[in-house]
């Protein structure tokens, strides 16, 4: 991706290529704070809930969803919650800490089950067979309270039998952890009324609250950590069964879970959300999914399980961070963005033991980003809070800047498990990477103080400075800079030179760093010389194939694990590839590629062939991206094709992945129905694209687009490719958008002053 001329961010979809005009106007950052419904156009609403019958709780290989608000999370009905920041283990061995389920509250009836993505919650439904009673359990992370976990259960008389209504409770899990020493639980009592019908007075029962605070057993880090973690649980009775009394219409009972690192944090939240009535908590928490439906949405006719993945894509991405109107209330922690998300996690390799990789800036960043830059300021601010650590592991491995690991957990230290040493050692893009992503938020923001705040112009110039100790000078050959001893996304070939994604990735950061220096006003701005030496990194390339060899020596029928050359047509979008090159890079590759590699490659695959206007490949790689991965009733990502057991559950990492291909530039282009009908789908709508402040809809028919600016901070203009001057864009007003023709939206002045954009292009 360059920042030439657009800074790229993704939304595509086989008919529609939507890309950020990033070159132009700097604009507030201030962040909408809401947009009402009817900003969006109804397209189709309905796949908001996923349903199934509880018989699925007796299949193993149909997972189950994973629940999460940015603090902590949980696969429905599993053992474990995991939370932000809490990791145990030394070095390669961390992974985040078990907290014991206390919130794994179960009745022991058959209930039809229903993941409610508008709301936010997991709910169980239940009427027996004579039809006397009804009973809803709803099951959620609370979006505000954050430290909170609730379980809400009613049962309702349905009819005229008074009798008394009795079910049995799962017994409670057992408190214990193999990653805590806990203390023993304390116990006092406290009054609660549960809520009954308003013809029923309430009556006072005791309500024991049950708490324990612990600490982890090992540090990751001896230099960068000196003790275990703290944490603290607490959680309410749950009664051996819930009774509905004779002759009372109905009951609800509520079981509370608090979780945090700081004691009277945890009792705080606790107690706030125990002061609250059922129908204030519960409100509390859907408002907040609401809002977000409301801003931002990918709406889709004529395919309603694609909707449904979509749909259900963009709630597991989300809920992995925190809204924004409840970290502002209490903040942190925030430790980043694990492949598996937050509530999977503990010595489970499948589940990436919670570290964060280069999945976060390269598959997961640009989706957020469009959709909220306050998730890109976060993602953001956890990779800066590692650089002291990133610094010391450049020193330690003799280079200069800032050298980021393979995997990141609690420290920043390389926490890559014992077994796969080579890609720790190997894999330095990841450093590129994190450039990547700076440029991505500056390009949809052009937020130069808030980059600055974020220590990011600081990260962004010693990342360039890494690579310029990296890079290798070949005197004797190419007479280009080398970059010797690496690993690029295909793990299947390590300690090779000149990996062509590697080399331009650390191309861009190169020439990001200098122009950070520049836009961030850097002291003593002397040259630093990084842009030239960018411009002389090798790019690997075949004159007689036409191609891009995956590195120095390969050979074209090698098999790869995954996407890897083809990268740097997208999501890179390197200005200096060529159409016919990278078709035949896709030739090449795309038959190389092992079926069981993880899902990002075949959507990358498809948003290459969309760019050269290849529709029948773009189609049968879009939908070989999403359909062999995700599970069940309630489209869970699975890192590897079915039926496999092995691999990442709840892989977010294939949901980013998967989500680029709808989310890309803002040039709108139009294509013909025909070329859709490889995924079936007859219209497309896109709502709530945050560029530099606005919000912006984009609709996509088969044969036009429209463009409509929901929310205007500032001034952008339109350009129509009609051969017509720009115009002002004018808030809610149509843009229709025909065949052939593309929409540019960009701001009116240049945003950075005497600064020239990074040419980005290697291999001179």
């Amino acid at each position: 991706m360059s920042i030439v001329c657009r800074l790229l961010v993704s939304i595509v979809i086989l008919g529609s290529c939507l890309a950020t005009a990033a070159d132009v106007g700097e604009q507030s950052t201030a962040r909408p704070s809401s947009v009402t419904s009817e900003s969006i156009t109804t397209v189709d609403k309905r796949q908001f809930e996923l349903s199934a019958s509880g018989e699925i709780l007796h299949d193993p290989a149909t997972p189950l969803p994973t629940l999460a608000n940015g603090h902590l999370g949980f696969t429905v009905y599993e053992d474990a919650v995991y939370l932000a920041g809490l990791y145990n283990g030394a070095g390669g061995l961390s992974h985040r800490a078990r907290i014991p389920n206390m919130a794994n509250v179960q009745l022991l009836l058959p209930s039809d089950l229903t993941l409610d993505l508008a709301r936010g919650l997991f709910r169980s439904d239940f009427a027996n067979d004579g039809r006397s009673f009804r009973l809803t359990h709803l099951l959620y992370p609370h979006a505000l309270y954050r430290r909170v976990i609730v379980n809400q259960f009613t049962i309702e008389r349905v009819g005229t039998n008074d009798e008394n209504i009795s079910l049995p409770m799962m017994p409670a899990p057992a408190f214990t952890s193999e990653d805590i020493q806990f203390q023993p639980i304390s116990t006092h009592d406290a009054r609660v009324h549960w809520s009954k019908s308003p013809a029923q007075p309430g009556d006072a029962n005791v309500d024991p609250i049950y708490q324990s605070c612990g600490t982890t057993l090992q540090v990751e880090n001896a230099t960068y950590q000196n003790r275990g973690r703290s944490v603290c649980v607490l959680w309410n009775r749950v009664p051996e069964r819930l009774v509905l009394g004779a002759g009372k219409r109905n009951v609800t009972y509520r079981f509370l879970m608090a979780v945090d690192g700081a004691e009277a944090i945890a009792q705080t939240e606790f107690e706030t959300a125990r002061a609250l009535s059922d129908d204030a908590l519960l409100e509390s928490h859907t408002s907040l999914w609401r809002s977000f439906w409301a801003r931002s949405d990918i709406l889709i006719t004529g395919n309603e399980p694609l909707q449904r993945t979509v749909r259900a894509s963009l709630y597991y991405l989300v809920s992995n961070l925190p809204f924004e109107a409840s970290f502002t209330v209490r903040s942190g922690p925030f430790w980043g963005l694990s492949p598996t998300g937050l509530g999977r996690g503990g010595t489970n390799l499948d589940d990436y033991e919670g570290h964060s990789f280069w999945d976060t800036e390269v598959w997961m960043f640009p989706v957020l980003n469009l959709i909220d830059p306050w998730y890109s300021r976060l993602l953001i601010s956890y990779r800066t809070k590692m650089l002291p650590t990133a610094k010391r592991l450049a020193q330690e491995a003799g280079y200069r800047g800032a050298r980021f690991p393979w995997e990141s957990a609690f420290t920043g230290v390389e926490v890559t498990q014992p077994c796969c040493a080579a890609v720790a050692q190997y894999g330095h893009h990841i450093t590129g990477d994190i450039s990547f992503a700076l440029r991505h938020y500056l390009g949809t923001t052009h937020d130069r103080e808030g980059l600055r705040q974020l220590g990011g112009c600081e990260m962004a110039q010693q990342i360039a400075e890494f690579w310029s100790s990296r890079v290798r000078f070949n005197y004797t050959g190419s007479e280009q800079y080398d970059i010797p001893a690496v690993m690029g996304p295909d793990e299947d070939h390590e300690n090779v030179t000149n990996n062509a994604y590697t080399n331009v990735v650390a191309g861009y950061a190169l020439y990001f760093g200098e122009f950070a220096r520049c836009i961030c006003e850097a002291d003593g701005r002397d040259d630093k010389g990084w842009s030239d030496i960018a411009r002389h990194i090798k790019l690997p390339y075949d004159e007689i194939g036409d191609f891009h060899p995956q590195y120095d020596g390969y050979l074209a029928s090698t098999v790869i694990k995954q996407a890897d050359t083809v990268l740097i047509g997208y999501p890179l979008q390197y200005p200096g590839l060529k159409a016919y090159t990278r078709w035949n890079d896709l030739l090449i590759y795309e038959p190389v590629t092992r079926s069981t590699g993880p899902a990002m490659s075949w959507s990358m695959y498809a948003v290459n062939h969309l760019d050269i206007d290849n529709y029948r490949e773009a189609a049968q790689n879009f939908n070989r991206s999403y359909q062999p991965y995700v599970r069940g009733p309630f489209r869970v990502w699975q890192e590897l094709q079915g039926p496999a057991q092995h691999g990442a559950h709840n892989f977010l990492t294939g949901a980013g992945g998967f989500l680029q291909v709808y989310l890309d530039r803002l040039e709108v282009k139009a294509h013909y129905p025909q070329e859709l009908s490889g995924v079936g789908l007859e219209q497309l709508q896109v709502a709530g694209i945050q560029y530099l402040g606005a919000l912006i809809t984009v609709t996509q028919w088969g044969d036009r687009a429209e463009v409509r600016v929901t929310h205007l901070d500032g001034e952008l203009t339109i350009e129509l490719g009609d051969g017509n001057a720009p115009v002002a864009v004018v808030c809610n007003r149509v843009y229709p958008v025909n065949k052939g023709v593309t929409a540019i939206i960009r701001t009116k002045a240049y945003p950075y002053g005497e600064c020239e954009l990074p040419k980005d292009v290697i291999g001179k």
